[in-house]
């Protein structure tokens, strides 16, 4: 299989006349980084060991500062790693002529796994999920903001709040063209296209994919619009909260589960609302371990300040049928449809980690059969008081992390470690720095 896969591979660079293809991996900080290969090594390498990777960057911050403390630190050398192209990742990217991408996986120098990569995060609990004997099939849906660039200046793509209104789409036509052309192109699965509930925002649907495709797709979905929008002259970014006057941009996970038989383990004709135990077990262990995984769902400072009442993004940890206030909605599509949405994901999320912190809440539910509370159907859940909260801030994201031993027990103590000392790091440079708010409250009055 391998080898019809590489034969494909490099029939794709001969037609398409391929001389440059990027090796990418995204790392514990939701960078995604490259590596620019000519066709004619990427191709030696695909048969040999690998492409060098130097893991100082794993100990990066957000601001490419080196945090000694997630990695060996100097006295550890920084050796380097090898990148591992995922031939199945493959794809020619059309707007980009003679260019081609791949997503690889991190591993060291002996070919051992690097448990460290949000990659190898996430294909270790898809393996926990097999051998329960499940298989996943999900898409992330991402909402982000447009701006027109000119002379540095940021002025949003469109302007107002009538999201879908076919007066202002018709005026960012080329956005949608460009996109949608783009995505298409690389196999991306765009399904349905819109502006969003915010100046300058969009959502634009992805098709579902099974297992790792979910979250591989996720990353070629971000990094594609922003590179092809860059091209047209516009700026666009998944932050969770650009704006504080407008809408935060989700990311949220929608998933099923399907048995040996390609069955929907989630749909049983026979209840009431269609919805089996297993898929309300699913709902189960996602709430109770909910302020947990939102350490590793909401991984920047930023992404806190998307959780606001009545912003239809989740305050608590909840649920209902069909319900766009709570954490987990139930669409109304059964038969084969039938799935979760997980709403708690800010858009700027690391899809590896939010897959695999979703799927291990879960499958903790499941194994356990951990009943959810009361669904939040016909009430206000920005009102229900009994409802666990979601934390408000990172830090408290991450100690609620360090404190639940089954999310900590599922992904690996060693990432749960390495990870929480790069976004502590990230909070204590925040609390470093003196904001615009402080000079403008403080600077006259005292």
């Amino acid at each position: 299989m391998r080898e019809n896969l590489i034969r494909h591979i490099r029939h794709l660079i001969q037609e398409n006349r391929i001389h440059t293809v990027r090796i990418t991996l995204t790392d514990n900080t939701n960078i995604t980084r490259s590596r620019f290969v000519p066709a004619k090594a990427f191709l030696q390498t695909i048969t040999g060991q690998g492409i060098n990777y130097p893991s100082a960057l794993f100990s990066m911050d957000t601001a490419a500062q080196l945090v000694q403390e997630a990695g060996g630190g100097y006295q550890g050398g920084y050796p380097s790693w090898l990148l591992q192209p995922d031939l199945s990742t493959f794809v020619v990217l059309p707007w980009v002529p003679g260019t081609a991408r791949v997503i690889a996986d991190v591993v060291q120098p002996d070919g051992q796994a690097l448990f460290i990569s949000p990659r190898q995060v996430l294909k270790n609990i898809l393996s926990r999920v097999a051998n329960a004997g499940y298989q996943v099939k999900g898409a992330f849906e991402f909402e982000f903001y447009c701006y027109n660039q000119q002379n540095d200046v940021l002025e949003s793509s469109w302007q107002g709040l009538n999201c879908l209104s076919d007066v202002k789409q018709s005026q960012v036509e080329e956005i949608f063209t460009a996109i949608i052309q783009g995505l298409e192109g690389i196999g991306a699965g765009p399904e349905v296209a819109n502006t969003e509930y915010g100046p300058g925002q969009f959502e634009i649907t992805n098709s579902p994919f099974d297992g790792m495709a979910a979250a591989d797709m996720a990353v070629y979905y971000r990094s594609s619009i922003k590179e092809i929008l860059s091209h047209k002259g516009y700026s666009a970014t998944f932050m969770g909260k650009p704006r504080s006057d407008a809408s935060g941009s989700g990311g949220h996970f929608h998933f099923s589960l399907y048995d040996k038989e390609g069955t929907n383990v989630f749909e049983d004709a026979s209840t009431t609302d269609k919805l089996s135990d297993i898929c309300r077990w699913a709902i189960g262990g996602q709430i109770r371990h909910a302020r947990a995984i939102s350490g590793l769902v909401n991984s920047t400072i930023n992404s806190y300040k998307r959780l606001q009442p009545y912003s239809f993004a989740p305050v608590n940890a909840s649920w209902g049928h069909e319900h766009r206030c709570t954490m987990i909605r139930v669409p109304f599509a059964r038969g084969e449809n039938t799935r979760l949405e997980n709403r708690l994901p800010a858009a700027d999320t690391n899809p590896y980690l939010t897959a695999a912190a979703i799927l291990a809440a879960s499958l903790d539910g499941i194994i356990n059969k951990i009943e959810p509370p009361a669904s939040s159907d016909g009430k206000n859940p920005y009102e229900q008081s009994e409802l666990e909260k979601l934390p408000m801030s990172l830090p408290e994201a991450l100690a609620e992390l360090q404190r639940n031993p089954v999310i900590c027990s599922y992904l690996g103590r060693d990432f749960i470690q390495h990870y929480v000392t790069l976004r502590l790091a990230e909070w204590q440079r925040f609390q470093n720095h003196i904001s615009d708010w402080e000079i403008k409250e403080y600077f006259e009055l005292f």
